[in-house]
């Protein structure tokens, strides 16, 4: 009977705890919403560049270590980075030449762990028992999509290639997103700078 009892508060304990786990708040839901965001070098004219290159995969930066992604997704969304240089007038540079600009595409990706417990102790029937407090674990992951775009015409002796433009797409890779919905928020990007545009 003792040890019946001791489980079913343990039970109710459980649920209790899991029903009362706090969702993370609206601002760290990046899993849920595509925000998009751009910057650019204000004091450059893109007219100036003719070229650019693009990366054969995106690389994924997490705090364990970094690796490159080549899903379906990831190839989705640097085809569209393609075709929107494409269509501002910039051409694609073969691989043997060196091209004005060239892109990269980063990944960043962190897993937020909660660390919960539900302790509870006292009498039961006949029989007392004994503190306990069982920990519980519950986590969720966010991340947030860098395109940069760096100035290798204008390097220099130094090779130090500064970034003229950049866009931040937070959960664009993450579980849950259609391909049309992360095309569209590429496309977005581009549509916030049409300052970056060059005459073929």
């Amino acid at each position: 009977m003792k040890t019946k009892i001791c489980f079913l508060f343990l039970a109710m304990g459980l649920l209790f705890t899991l029903s009362c786990t706090k969702y993370p708040p609206e601002s760290d839901r990046l899993v849920e919403d595509l925000v998009v965001m751009t910057q650019y070098d204000t004091k450059v004219d893109f007219n100036t560049f003719k070229t650019y290159s693009m990366p054969a995969s995106i690389k994924k930066i997490t705090d364990k270590d970094t690796t490159d992604l080549s899903n379906d997704l990831a190839m989705a969304v640097l085809a569209e980075v393609d075709k929107n240089m494409q269509s501002r007038g910039f051409t694609k540079s073969a691989s043997a030449v060196k091209p004005d600009l060239t892109i990269q595409v980063l990944y960043y990706q962190n897993t937020t762990v909660y660390t919960y417990y539900y302790d509870y102790w006292g009498y039961g029937w006949y029989y007392p028992y004994y503190p306990y407090y069982p920990t519980y674990y519950a986590s969720y992951t966010t991340g947030l999509c860098a395109i940069q775009l760096f100035d290798l015409k204008n390097a220099g002796t130094t090779g130090r290639a500064a970034i003229r433009w950049n866009a931040f797409i937070r959960g664009i890779l993450n579980q849950g997103h259609t391909t049309a919905e992360v095309t569209s928020r590429v496309n977005q990007a581009f549509i916030q700078t049409p300052q970056l545009t060059t005459t073929p």
